[in-house]
C-alpha cells in the first residue's frame, strides 16, 4: 500500500473538494460561485458544528439570502462531483439565527470529535477543514508584521494587511505534530497521560520545534517522553487533525533499548506488550485502545494485525475517545 492509500484510511483524510486554489484569485469567478443556487453552507458555532439530531446543519443558497442578518460565507471548494460550491459560515447564537427554517427542531452546537464517526467520512472531512479555516480566521485578526487589520482575501484562504504600506499576507497556520510507532523485537510501545481517559493507553507524540526536521522531531520526543533512543524512522501516513489546527505526521520507529523512563515528562504511564499480551489486556478490559478517530489507531491496529491477523475492530467494546 503506498502513503496516500494508507493516509486515506486516517479520519477526515478523504476531501471531497476541490480548493480551486488558483481560480478563487479572480473576483468575478469568486462572485459566480457566491450567486450559485446550488451553493450550500456549512454552519459553525464558534469552534463548534451547528446540529439538529446530531446531523449537521448545511444552508441552501435560498435560505442564506432569506436570512435577516448579513454573514461573510468563506469558499472551501468545489465539489468534485459536480461542482457545487461549498462555503463554511460561522453564527453566533444560531438558534435565534436559524429559527425562521427549523422554529420546531432542536438546535444545538456540538464538537466536531463528538459527531464525526456518526457522519459520512466526506463530510467529516469538509467540516475539519472547515473548522480549521475557522479557527484561523477566528484567532489571527491582525498583522502579524505591523499589527494593522486584515481583510479576507482569495475567498477566505488568504488574509491581507489593509495597510498598503505593508500589505502583508496572511496564510493559515498548521501545527505540524509527530505521532509515532515505537516497537522493540516483536513488542509495541504504549504509554497514557494522566488527562486521558482511564485505562486508555495510545502512542508516543509531539509537536515539531522550529528548526528540525521531522525524524528529528520523532527521535527527541520519545527520548523526552520514555528516554528511549530510536532508528529505523519511517513514514507510515498523516491525518489533519481540527482539534484545533494540527497536521498529525505518522511514523514508525526501532527502539535500541527497552528500559523506560517516564517520570521527565508528562508521561503516566508507559509499557511494553507483544500481540499476545495486548490483546490479553483489551479483552480483560485493563487497557483499551485509543478510538478510531484517531491515527493513532491506525499505527496500532497495522502492528496488531499483522501480528495476529485480527483488527483491533474486534475489542470495539473497550474503545474510549481519544
Amino acid at each position: 500500500m503506498d502513503h496516500l492509500s494508507r493516509s486515506l484510511l486516517n479520519t477526515f483524510s478523504t476531501q471531497p473538494l476541490n480548493r480551486c486554489s488558483l481560480e478563487r484569485k479572480d473576483s468575478s469567478w469568486l462572485t459566480s460561485q457566491l450567486s450559485n443556487s446550488q451553493s450550500e453552507y456549512l454552519v459553525l458555532d464558534g469552534h463548534s458544528v451547528v446540529c439538529i439530531n446530531s446531523d449537521p446543519v448545511i444552508l441552501s443558497h435560498k435560505q442564506l439570502h432569506s436570512m435577516k442578518a448579513i454573514y461573510n460565507p468563506i469558499l472551501l471548494g468545489l465539489k468534485k462531483t459536480d461542482n457545487t460550491p461549498v462555503f463554511v459560515m460561522n453564527i453566533a447564537e444560531p438558534e435565534e439565527a436559524l429559527e425562521s427554517f427549523y422554529s420546531e427542531k432542536n438546535i444545538e452546537s456540538l464538537s466536531l470529535r463528538a459527531i464525526t464517526l456518526e457522519i459520512d467520512p466526506e463530510l467529516a472531512a469538509m467540516y475539519s477543514y472547515a473548522t480549521m479555516l475557522n479557527h484561523w480566521h477566528l484567532s489571527t485578526r491582525f498583522c502579524t508584521r505591523c499589527g494593522s487589520g486584515l481583510v479576507i482575501k482569495e475567498g477566505g484562504s488568504i488574509q491581507q494587511c489593509v495597510d498598503e504600506s505593508c500589505g502583508h499576507i496572511e496564510y493559515p497556520r498548521i501545527n505540524s505534530a509527530v505521532i509515532m510507532r515505537v516497537t522493540k523485537g516483536n513488542k509495541i510501545l504504549l504509554a497514557r497521560q494522566e488527562t486521558w481517559p482511564e485505562k486508555m493507553y495510545s502512542v508516543l507524540a509531539g509537536f515539531v520545534e522550529v528548526g528540525e526536521t521531522l525524524e528529528h522531531a520523532v527521535e527527541r520526543e520519545v527520548m523526552e517522553e520514555v528516554n528511549v533512543p530510536v532508528k529505523n524512522i519511517n513514514y507510515h501516513s498523516s491525518q489533519p487533525w481540527p482539534f484545533p489546527n494540527s497536521l498529525m505526521l505518522g511514523y514508525t520507529a526501532e527502539a535500541t533499548s527497552d528500559e523506560l523512563d517516564f517520570e521527565q515528562d508528562d508521561i503516566e504511564h508507559a509499557l511494553w506488550l507483544d500481540a499476545d499480551e495486548l490483546k490479553v489486556e483489551l479483552t480483560a478490559g485493563r487497557i483499551s485502545a485509543p478510538g478510531e478517530l484517531s491515527i493513532s489507531y491506525r499505527l496500532i491496529d497495522d502492528w496488531f494485525e499483522a501480528e495476529t491477523g485480527i483488527s483491533l475492530q474486534t475489542f470495539k467494546c473497550s474503545y474510549s475517545p481519544l
